[in-house]
């Protein structure tokens, strides 16, 4: 599945696509909580809270255009992916960029974006860069523990930064059997910095904008991991269809499919908010 097929739109060609097409050609589908739909949302929004989307997913017209829309993006995003996997390839699935911030005018320069993945051509690349960006996320997680140790959701992020070891453990093997003098996986690990995290923002960006996050503002830090996952799922499917080596091929895949697992299990995470 490739996820250049998914269309993205901005909150101006949303609104001139709806303007421009029949109602009965789209389906717009809000993928936030019931709590936020119920406060604002696009007129004529269908509400599907990611949480229930893999299940309600089957139930969504396939004759009509489907748009996914949340609060920043993350979520829409998301979604559309897992659209796309579970739909097949002749559905056409749009993704409104900024979400319901955008579309109420609100500012967006405080949420990561994802960096321009496409520009890592090189296998090689691919894999020293998903060790770099596995530890900043790491670093990240460990993080969000610290600041909220007790929070319903902590137990996922513990569980997420145990999986960014994992994987940068199975990334190293990969790269080894490439370059056999480099060191071993400790040494290589404690020297990545993990600047870049796998959404796109610096590493200190999120550390900072973690520090300003109130206990009651668990969406913008659910969100940003959400961003982390997929952008790690998008690079990881590039990986693997560049990979040449069938046993590689295979590797990155279940690595693609581990981070899918990781938005599915913070899907759960969003689903604590609605209790």
């Amino acid at each position: 599945m490739n996820t250049a097929d998914i269309i993205n739109l901005d909150t101006e060609q949303l609104k001139t696509y709806i303007k421009e097409h029949k109602e009965q050609d789209f389906a717009l589908i809000d993928v936030r909580e019931p709590s936020e739909y119920s406060r604002t949302h696009i007129p004529g929004a269908r509400l599907m809270p990611f949480p229930l989307l893999e299940e309600e997913l089957p139930s969504l017209p396939k004759d009509k255009s489907l748009i996914f829309t949340c609060r920043s993006g993350a979520r829409s995003r998301a979604s559309a992916t897992l659209a796309r996997q579970q739909l097949g390839n002749d559905v056409t699935i749009l993704n409104h960029i900024g979400g319901i911030l955008s579309w109420d005018g609100k500012t967006l320069s405080d949420f990561p974006r994802v960096q321009a993945l496409g520009e890592l051509s090189d296998f090689t690349m691919v894999l020293n860069s998903g060790i770099d960006m596995e530890k900043g996320a790491w670093i990240f997680y460990h993080k969000v523990l610290e600041r909220f140790p007790d929070a319903p959701f902590s137990e996922a992020f513990g569980s997420l930064s145990e999986a960014e070891t994992h994987h940068a453990q199975t990334l190293y093997n990969i790269l080894r059997k490439r370059e056999a003098d480099i060191p071993d996986f400790d040494t290589v690990f404690a020297a990545a910095k993990g600047e870049v995290l796998e959404g796109g923002t610096t590493l200190q960006g999120a550390i900072e904008k973690l520090a300003r996050l109130e206990s009651g503002d668990p969406i913008s830090l659910l969100e940003m991991a959400l961003d982390i996952e997929y952008a790690a799922y998008d690079l990881y499917r590039r990986g693997a269809e560049m990979a040449e080596d069938a046993e590689v091929k295979r590797i990155l895949y279940g690595i693609a499919h581990g981070e899918k697992a990781h938005m599915q299990s913070l899907a759960e995470a969003f689903r604590y908010l609605s209790k």
